[in-house]
């Protein structure tokens, strides 16, 4: 089966020239802070991280050990993203009109940086083996056999393995045409899937299965509708910031012709819409989220657009000023020396210069971050210096909470900067146009590893109590009479704490020695809580507020005694 047979020299020179383009815009802009924590992904391989399948870190693992630098991190995205806007002409089958057919693909906002584009991040993979399930799925319902069926499974491996949107997917696709759960070639393909991701799978179950809490339980909010009407105007967007209107027009003209490809095709389109739509009910929609479907939307609505001469005439007179806008962004990206107005491309802005500013105002000190995850890898990747991420209990889990880096500033001093949100007194501002706070704490003492536990619940009229048991496993003494003043608390989900209190004072310890426990009885009073009836997190800290553990307490789960 060649993908490619539909494919002229001229196609092959179009995909160089933008291959080129992405090389050259790879090497001149700085990286994106999400490449960057991927990037620290790579630097400790495993077969899963908290937000991410491995594929995203493997690919940046190969391109950092051919040149460390913008380009090597990003240089096997380019390549997929390449062989991605292959498949597409190939697929799209244009062979007279040249200019646009490239038009038409470049329209598409995503196309310049997750579908076709020189980031290095996850939707990349996703999309590039998401197209190739997709035309391995034609020649499969057409002609099923052990070979193609062996290299679906491969795929659907890597989809998986890139990103957990691949589940929506196959999920759609095997809606689409349930007659595939008759065969045996169906359950072959589960059967080896399920064998290649076992690896990913043990990792899960040895890290408490921290991927699928997060992304199925830890980012659901109550219901706000601003979030629909943005996920509404994103996804319009990202089809094209004015041509989307003919792309949705064609799509409604876009026929299955009783085929289980093409049924297969509209069924992910729809499916991808409207599991957003309902999900954005709940949650924050990103523009990126359905880009796994956008070839897919090309593959259906490019006949119709090509084929009418009105449409393709409008086509090109929305979509050219648009693209035309697209490419001199990109050169004000890389460009580092046009200053950066606003937030229009501060992720990517003056990384270096920033970098080297706070390594120098630590002053020999090491350095620490309070609530970015974003911050360790742009600061160890300029500067070659690591970070020890700290965050306040509200802040959401990352990577970072899995990894043991607290430990290498046990007892140091350290220079810790605090994003402005956190804090907006006693502001600097850095050379990237952002403003924080910094603060030295003299002596670093982590309480990541003293475990915390309750028993022996009470519930009154005014208070919980429970009895508290904390273990320290950090194979040290965890001092309680110590510059840190680790503290208890408790505090409802995402708003500051409510109440703190010394370990030292409520345990009548200096310190709590290596396997050893501490209990001590405690109590929560219920007329502080914004609803007493929700969920509490009950947590360690230390005065500068890096937490410890968490564990969360559900008080609709306890009677009044």
């Amino acid at each position: 089966m060649n993908l490619f047979s539909n494919l002229e020299k001229k196609h092959y020179y179009i995909l160089a020239g933008w291959m080129i383009l992405n090389i050259i815009q790879a090497f001149f802009t700085n990286m994106h802070v999400d490449e960057l924590y991927y990037w620290m992904y790579s630097k400790e391989m495993a077969w899963g991280f908290f937000d991410h399948p491995p594929m995203t870190a493997f690919l940046v693992f190969l391109g950092k050990n051919i040149m460390h630098n913008e380009l090597g991190l990003r240089l096997f995205f380019i390549i997929l993203t390449t062989i991605t806007m292959a498949l597409i002409m190939s697929e799209l089958n244009e062979k007279k009109d040249l200019f646009f057919l490239t038009l038409f693909i470049i329209s598409f906002p995503l196309v310049h940086t997750h579908i076709g584009g020189f980031l290095s991040l996850p939707d990349t993979p996703l999309v590039f083996f998401t197209l190739l399930f997709f035309l391995f799925y034609k020649k499969f319902v057409a002609e099923p056999n052990i070979r193609i069926s062996l290299i679906l499974a491969l795929i659907v491996a890597a989809m998986i393995y890139s990103k957990y949107h691949a589940f929506l997917v196959l999920g759609f696709v095997v809606l689409s045409n349930l007659k595939i759960l008759k065969s045996k070639y169906f359950w072959f393909i589960a059967l080896l899937t399920v064998i290649l991701l076992l690896p990913h799978v043990l990792w899960q179950i040895d890290n408490n299965f921290p991927s699928f809490k997060y992304h199925l339980s830890d980012r659901t909010k109550p219901v706000r509708f601003w979030t629909v009407q943005n996920n509404i105007t994103s996804q319009l967007l990202v089809a094209g910031p004015l041509s989307c209107i003919l792309v949705f027009w064609a799509l409604t003209k876009f026929r299955i012709n009783k085929d289980p490809y093409r049924r297969a095709i509209i069924f992910s389109i729809l499916g991808f819409y409207i599991f957003f739509f309902v999900m954005s009910f709940k949650n924050r929609i990103e523009a990126h989220y359905t880009t796994a479907i956008t070839p897919l939307l090309m593959i259906a609505t490019y006949s119709v657009i090509s084929k009418n001469p009105v449409s393709k005439l409008w086509f090109k007179r929305l979509a050219l000023p648009v693209v035309i806008l697209f490419f001199i962004f990109r050169f004000y990206m890389a460009a580092d020396f046009l200053p950066n107005f606003g937030h229009a491309k501060l992720a990517f802005y003056n990384h270096k210069a920033t970098m080297e500013q706070i390594k120098e105002m630590a002053a020999g000190k090491k350095v620490g971050s309070f609530n970015n995850f974003d911050f360790p890898g742009t600061y160890e990747f300029y500067t070659g210096d690591p970070v020890i991420h700290m965050a306040a209990p509200g802040y959401r889990y990352c990577q970072y909470d899995l990894w043991d880096e607290e430990l290498a500033g046990e007892g140091d001093s350290l220079f810790v900067v605090i994003p402005d949100r956190m804090d907006p007194t006693d502001l600097i501002q850095l050379k990237n146009g952002k403003w924080i706070k910094t603060i030295v704490v003299p002596e670093f003492q982590s309480l990541k590893y003293l475990d915390i536990e309750y028993s022996n619940e009470e519930l009154t009229a005014d208070s919980l109590k429970l009895q508290v048991t904390l273990t320290n496993n950090s194979g040290h003494a965890i001092k309680l009479d110590h510059s840190s003043k680790p503290l208890i608390g408790y505090t409802h989900p995402k708003h500051n704490e409510f109440s703190t209190t010394p370990l030292k004072e409520i345990t009548g310890k200096k310190e709590i020695k290596p396997d050893t426990k501490v209990s001590f009885r405690y109590s929560i009073a219920l007329d502080l809580l914004e609803d007493p009836q929700k969920s509490i997190l009950l947590f360690t800290q230390t005065i500068e507020r890096n937490r410890g553990q968490m564990v969360s307490i559900n008080l609709s789960e306890y009677k009044k005694e």
